[in-house]
């Protein structure tokens, strides 16, 4: 929605709070600088697109300090954060924070992305398309390689607070 499109009496504190009754897990997604350095940001803005090819997407604000890294990088990883990642969700989505992730805290798989090393799941995309929406950045990716850690419960956000997403199994 544009501000032209936005509806009179519109209060964007009041749709925050709507919006925050739909629990989403945390991930963080992390791509390398012009200098090969690796940064994070945590979103609530990914979806799956395709199974077939796998494409997954995610949500960037056109005001974030790392909208340019992020931009222009052709890959990326995608990160689900594990239940006892509260201080790393904390970390990474603070506004001015310092979004350099430590090198001991990636590895690479096939497009030299940096991947966590620690997640519930990290999936490995490769570019496929920047999308100007309001004021987002929608950004594709084809899904490259991936891979899971399904015994561990994941981090989720639900109302403002962090809440543990578990497996019945």
């Amino acid at each position: 929605m544009q501000a032209a499109d936005t509806p009179s009496g519109f209060d964007p504190g009041d749709y925050r709070r709507a919006l925050g009754g739909f629990g989403t897990g945390v991930a963080l997604v992390a791509a390398n600088d012009s200098a090969g350095r690796a940064h994070g940001l945590i979103i609530n803005s990914l979806t799956s697109v395709s199974l077939h090819p796998p494409i997954m997407l995610w949500c960037l604000a056109n005001s974030s300090a790392v909208f340019d890294i992020f931009t222009q990088a052709q890959a990326f990883s995608l990160n689900i954060l594990r239940s006892d990642d509260h201080a790393v969700a904390q970390q990474f989505s603070r506004r001015g924070a310092d979004r350099a992730i430590p090198p001991d805290q990636v590895i690479t798989m096939e497009t030299g992305a940096p991947v966590l090393t620690a997640a519930v799941a990290s999936l490995d995309c490769r570019l496929r398309l920047r999308q100007p929406m309001g004021d987002h950045e929608v950004i594709y990716g084809d899904v490259i390689a991936y891979r899971t850690d399904p015994g561990v419960d994941a981090l989720g956000f639900f109302r403002g607070r962090y809440v543990t997403l578990k497996s019945e199994e």
